[in-house]
């Protein structure tokens, strides 16, 4: 599913106002559903309650096909389950699967009848084959990463006793259907309070190799008539050599192209935790001291990468959070590959997070001057200076201080004394307290002939 455009009526501080979420005439892609979008305006004007009034329209569409598919009748959601005024002052534009049409779920539509809108569109069955059909990632996932970073206790009860074989089978066969029904979900939510089974499926290759591997050195130790260390060192390295680590895939394909960034690296031989991040040098880092930054691309790469993203849609808050500006520069394009037929959505305040964006896929809301939003496109052309995205986009004018804007009237002013200063040695020692002004503040050089 792709998100083709919204239109608000009457709805928190929206008040008529349409998005256009494809590519305009003229574009190459002209007329396609824009592969990205970023959501820009200061704060109150929206952009997260944007992000989530997109993902709560693809999660009706999930309640509505499994209410078709589970019981043949329509979904029966009470008021109180919905935001008010939600559904009944918004219609969303969708493109589904590989046709261009675009549906519209209109205004005004009871809840109770959604299931019979998607059956009367004929979207069953492209819902039915959509694999993840949206992904909210919240700014609270990097309090996720403990799930990732941190080794699980098995086999033991609350109290501490050791568990018997047929309670650990059993907890672990429980696991597998847990997993495998969260493999099967239409939406997911990434971040505070998002159930411990979505991680474990997330890393479940890595911990079926890690149990697979101890399962195996069990059997060469049991089976070792004359134990040889040696032996089993060699046994062990030929099923590795047979059984790749997917922490090895992982590394290069995931996460050490932006790792590598913090001088970081995934330790693929250190199984003490499912991800284990070493410094370059080989220095295993305590996961408790891994900075903010660090632990919120963990905990959001990796899902993007593990997860089917194919036609999903993707919903991003302040991808920027705790992150350097350099780390910024390429995260946009960072994360549009570990999932390159997803749509993505972006809520930023970042200059540098929307010079990622093509002008038709920059949004900027705004406060007209009854203190409603409104919004227009982007102007300045991708990859453009900050500066520039800051100026033209986010209409931030002057960009500096009033301490740069006094400083640069001083550095004026002092051209003017120079020029008009009749005392040669008072002139030189203006031409240097000028010199020094531009230096600290890497002012332009001044058109006036200094000299004269």
């Amino acid at each position: 599913m792709k998100i083709t455009g919204i239109e608000i009526g009457d709805y928190r501080q929206f008040k008529n106002i349409k998005f256009d979420f494809t590519y305009p005439e003229g574009h190459p892609k002209e007329g396609q559903p824009l592969e990205k979008v970023c959501f820009i305006g200061q704060s109150g004007t929206g952009k997260t309650t944007l992000l989530k009034m997109l993902r709560e329209y693809s999660r009706y569409l999930v309640y509505g096909l499994n209410n078709l598919l589970e019981n043949g009748s329509l979904y029966d959601l009470t008021e109180k389950e919905i935001p008010s005024g939600f559904l009944q002052n918004l219609a969303i534009s969708s493109s589904f699967g590989n046709t261009s049409t675009k549906l519209t779920i209109p205004k005004d539509i009871k809840i109770k009848a959604l299931s019979s809108w998607i059956e009367e569109n004929k979207l069953v069955d492209e819902l039915k084959n959509t694999n993840k059909l949206s992904i909210y990632i919240s700014d609270s996932v990097a309090n996720e990463a403990e799930k990732l970073l941190m080794k699980e206790v098995e086999d033991k009860d609350p109290f501490g006793f050791i568990n018997t074989q047929k309670q650990i089978d059993e907890g672990r066969n429980k696991k597998k259907e847990e997993i495998n029904r969260i493999s099967k979900l239409k939406g997911i939510w990434l971040g505070e309070g998002a159930p411990k089974s979505l991680w474990e499926y997330i890393l479940s290759d890595i911990n079926d190799y890690d149990l697979e591997s101890k399962n195996i050195a069990l059997k060469l130790i049991q089976n070792t008539d004359s134990f040889s260390t040696n032996k089993l060192i060699d046994d062990l390295k030929k099923w590795k050599s047979e059984n790749i680590n997917p922490r090895i895939t992982l590394a290069e394909k995931c996460l050490n192209p932006l790792l590598h960034k913090f001088y970081l690296e995934v330790d693929t031989e250190n199984a003490s935790a499912p991800v284990v991040v070493k410094t370059r040098s080989g220095n295993t880092i305590v996961n408790s001291i891994l900075s903010t930054g660090t632990k919120q691309l963990v905990a959001t790469a990796l899902p993007l990468y593990r997860l089917d993203t194919k036609e999903s849609t993707i919903f991003f808050d302040e991808p920027e959070r705790s992150l350097f500006p350099d780390i910024q520069r390429g995260l946009i394009d960072y994360y549009t590959s570990l999932a390159p037929e997803a749509q993505f959505f972006f809520a930023t305040h970042s200059p540098i997070i929307a010079s990622a964006f093509e002008p038709c896929e920059r949004f900027i809301l705004h406060f007209d001057e009854n203190g409603e939003v409104k919004c227009r496109n982007g102007v300045a052309p991708i990859g453009d200076d900050p500066n520039d995205i800051l100026r033209k986009d986010f209409g931030m004018s002057p960009l500096v201080p009033d301490e740069g804007v006094d400083a640069y009237r001083k550095y004026l002013d002092l051209a003017s004394r120079i020029k008009n200063e009749p005392d040669i040695q008072r002139r030189m020692e203006l031409i240097a307290e000028r010199a020094k002004l531009g230096n600290d503040y890497n002012f332009p050089v001044a058109t006036l002939d200094e000299k004269n």
